[in-house]
């Protein structure tokens, strides 16, 4: 057979064992995690349905200044409160938009992380029009 000079150059066809590896979530709490391109906020609460706004609905930011812990974020149609600790650079990251989650912590999934962690204790939604929201998972509204 003739030497191909294209070989190299040619797909190689693919393995028949699929090796597949799915993006590896922390195995401990982790407060935010950021992308360089992102469009949606995703927030993740420990015992309520997970929301994600598009930052362009983010209208306002307010936050404690140098303290870090708390800020909320005023959206068009919802204010988000969120408590905890170490938050600064988080509320750079999501000024910057670079942050693609914000995950409160439940102590039933991770252990607690160390002091100096973003630890985020609360997160609160108020719907706009509503006093505050009610969405407990597997919970009616009245």
């Amino acid at each position: 057979m003739a030497h191909d000079p294209l070989a190299a150059f040619r797909r190689k066809p693919l393995s028949t064992e699929a090796t597949t590896t799915e993006p590896k979530e922390p195995e401990g709490y982790v407060a935010f995690g950021g992308k360089d391109r992102v469009e949606r906020l995703r927030i993740r609460r420990a015992m309520a349905p997970t929301r994600s706004p598009r930052y362009l609905h983010l209208q306002d930011m307010a936050y404690d200044g140098k303290l870090g812990t708390n800020f909320a974020l005023v959206f068009e149609f919802m204010v988000v409160l969120v408590r905890g600790k170490n938050l600064q650079g988080m509320i750079a990251a999501i000024e910057n938009g670079t942050v693609d989650f914000i995950q409160e912590y439940d102590p039933d999934l991770w252990p607690k992380p160390a002091d100096d962690a973003p630890f985020i204790e609360s997160i609160e939604v108020v719907i706009n029009g509503e006093s505050a929201e009610s969405e407990q998972i597997g919970e009616a509204k009245e």
